[in-house]
């Protein structure tokens, strides 16, 4: 899809200046375009996958989704056995297995078709917290397309990241619905943001700060007052109450195991590779998410120069710094419950964690998109995108080739 036929014009600003010579039919007629645009852009991407046999810990979770069937209480009142307590991610693994069976092709497109339903949710989030619709489309293809996408898409593990960001999206979403909308409606999505939070929640633990991002929509929105504050009480009340079922369960609070010590991974992290980790690692990866295990090619080396470029120009754009501040501390606060296994090495081993945090990522050289004058608008995306395009390719190819070897 051209990037130029999202015009630039098409920005709120410009919306609120001409309404009366616009008919109001062209803007759903934009809406429609960009998500069939992402539709193809994302399918464009991973379709090959599709035919790919399961590889790794695939097997493990077909066996325990087959084991399961019509055994779902046991998911609920108790903790699994690896340390972590995802019960609506096996239920749609078992829901999954019903119908897929062990055909991996069936696996592999319920993976996209949740991929692609997180790519139109990030479009429409950028676009309802006052990003150009322009931005917005750039933000959401940058996230279907990001290099860190190999394990989220190509292997059955990634369904809880899949899971837990479609609901955590879906709840930021109702949550600013509910800012705009009069009792009834308001509070009928309030309480849907809640259900949203929840079910991120048993489906992942990245999800557990999920009420923090509802502050972060209020300072983004300038919305913040007693009142606003007060209403998200509930939400860190309930965010709380699962963390001590949590830890009723475990006896602790679970998750992966420091193999030197014994103890939790999440009480044995040191302040340094703590702070390495979300402050640097993170970031690189973000930026630079190339599988370096694997030499890279000619062609991907070009595009990286010319990406940097783009990300200086991106930089020197003038606009109002507090428009940064949602995308960037969105990362943070979504890397945070990750944060013992951040230090993500040179194979981008565990970069699924990053998914989540990549939504952050994306809104983030959106917004700077936005500040940068028309006449380049249109040259930056296509730079950004065609170096993430080449990376995925060369993550694809050597992520299948180490799980192969492995």
């Amino acid at each position: 899809m051209d990037w130029r036929c999202c015009s630039p014009c098409w920005s709120r600003e410009m919306t609120l200046i001409m309404p009366p010579e616009r008919p109001k039919h062209r803007g759903n007629v934009k809406d429609l375009a960009a998500i069939f645009g992402l539709i193809l852009v994302t399918v464009a991407a991973f379709w090959r996958t599709l035919p790919s046999y399961f590889l790794s810990d695939d097997f493990v979770l077909l066996k325990h989704a087959k084991a399961l069937h019509g055994a779902f209480r046991p998911l609920f009142t108790n903790g699994g056995g690896d340390g972590f307590f995802r019960p609506i991610g096996y239920v749609s693994l078992v829901l999954t297995s019903t119908w897929a069976g062990a055909n991996p092709t069936l696996w592999h497109a319920t993976a996209l078709v949740l991929h692609i339903v997180n790519v139109l949710l990030v479009f429409t989030l950028a676009f309802v917290i006052g990003r150009s619709r322009f931005a917005s489309f750039f933000a959401a293809a940058l996230f279907a397309i990001h290099g860190t996408r190999p394990e989220v898409a190509v292997w059955i593990a990634g369904r809880f990241d899949l899971l837990s960001t479609f609901f955590v999206l879906c709840g930021l979403l109702f949550f600013i619905g509910s800012q705009s909308q009069a009792a009834p409606v308001g509070h009928f999505y309030a309480a849907a943001s809640m259900v949203c939070m929840v079910l991120a929640i048993l489906n992942k633990e990245t999800a557990y700060l999920f009420p923090a991002l509802l502050v972060l929509v209020l300072v983004d929105q300038q919305n913040v007052s007693r009142r606003k504050m007060a209403s998200l009480i509930p939400f860190f009340v309930a965010a709380a109450a699962l963390f001590l079922y949590r830890l009723w369960i475990f006896s602790g609070v679970g998750g992966y195991n420091d193999p030197l010590t014994g103890k939790s991974l999440a009480l044995s992290i040191r302040l340094l590779p703590a702070l390495k980790a979300l402050l640097l690692r993170t970031w690189a990866i973000l930026f630079f998410p190339i599988n370096w295990s694997r030499e890279p090619n000619k062609l991907l080396v070009l595009t990286m120069m010319a990406y940097i470029l783009a990300l200086v120009w991106l930089t020197t754009a003038r606009m109002n710094r507090m428009r940064l501040v949602f995308p960037l501390a969105f990362v943070f606060v979504t890397a945070v419950p990750a944060l013992p296994l951040l230090l993500i090495g040179q194979d981008l081993n565990k970069s699924r964690l990053l998914y989540l945090p990549s939504v952050g990522f994306s809104i983030l050289l959106a917004t700077l998109l936005d500040a940068v004058r028309c006449k380049v608008r249109g040259i930056i995306p296509d730079v950004i995108l065609a170096f993430h395009v080449a990376v995925l390719q060369h993550n694809r190819k050597t992520y299948r080739r180490q799980v192969q070897q492995s």
